[in-house]
């Protein structure tokens, strides 16, 4: 069955497969915590944050106990997902720090220049099918972050298992025809379809760089287990990209 974004997202069984009440951050996110903090070490502690796209809320919790910040900031296109998020936030204590919204990324209106970090886990933007409200959203992560501010983040990445690669390696040699739209595929689970969109490195700096930040660090998995001396099989794995930059 094929749903848009929203509606796949208040599926009681999709939120069902999010839900982690006993929430794990992965080493790669530890990996862009590190350096979110490195790169402010000298400007500021972390103190005021903003997730978008947060789900159930299994990033917000390992957010907080990384950086354990005065406060939070989480929206979710979701109600059903922000229902079953406060409810977590109760579990984990962390209610008091955190504020919820119900809506979509772009539109969101929140403060501007106030947030020390951006964080936008779990490939959501994967699920922004038009390019259009993708930079949007990037657009939206640095107009609220404050100066030096960082933007960390991960996206589903066109090369990855074979039928993936080649997937995208065929709609690339009609990309005259296509554009940016090459890097569209119906993505989902739970026998439901929803429209998606499959970033390439080039193209997720570009979008990055375009909305204006700088020192921008894309890494796919492959490259990130290799830098830390251990090996990772793209041909089996997702190999999503993750990315790190700087307003």
């Amino acid at each position: 069955m094929k749903l848009e974004n929203k509606d796949f997202w208040e599926k009681e069984t999709v939120i069902a497969t999010q839900d982690q009440e006993n929430s794990i951050a992965a080493d790669f996110e530890i990996f862009m915590f590190e350096q979110a903090k490195e790169r402010q070490k000298e400007t500021r502690l972390i103190e005021k944050i903003k997730i978008f796209g947060c789900g159930t809320g299994r990033e917000i919790n390992e957010t907080a106990k990384y950086f354990a910040p005065k406060n939070i900031t989480a929206s979710d296109i979701s109600k059903n997902m922000i229902t079953k998020c406060n409810f977590n936030l109760k579990l984990w204590n962390i209610d008091a720090i955190t504020q919820t919204i119900v809506g979509n990324a772009k539109d969101i209106k929140i403060e501007k220049n106030a947030f020390d970090l951006i964080v936008i886990f779990n490939s959501m933007l994967t699920y922004v099918a038009k390019k259009t409200d993708r930079q949007a959203i990037f657009n939206k992560s640095y107009e609220v972050l404050k100066f030096e501010g960082v933007l960390i983040g991960t996206v589903h990445n066109q090369e990855g298992t074979l039928a993936k690669t080649y997937y995208f390696k065929l709609r690339n040699l009609f990309s005259f025809i296509l554009g940016e739209k090459a890097g569209n595929r119906y993505t989902g689970f739970k026998g439901y379809k929803v429209p998606g969109y499959y970033y390439d490195k080039k193209g997720l700096t570009k979008d990055i760089l375009d909305a204006g930040f700088k020192n921008i660090d894309v890494y796919s998995l492959e490259e990130f287990y290799t830098l830390k001396g251990q090996t990772y099989n793209r041909k089996t794995g997702y190999n999503n990209l993750i990315f790190i930059a700087t307003k």
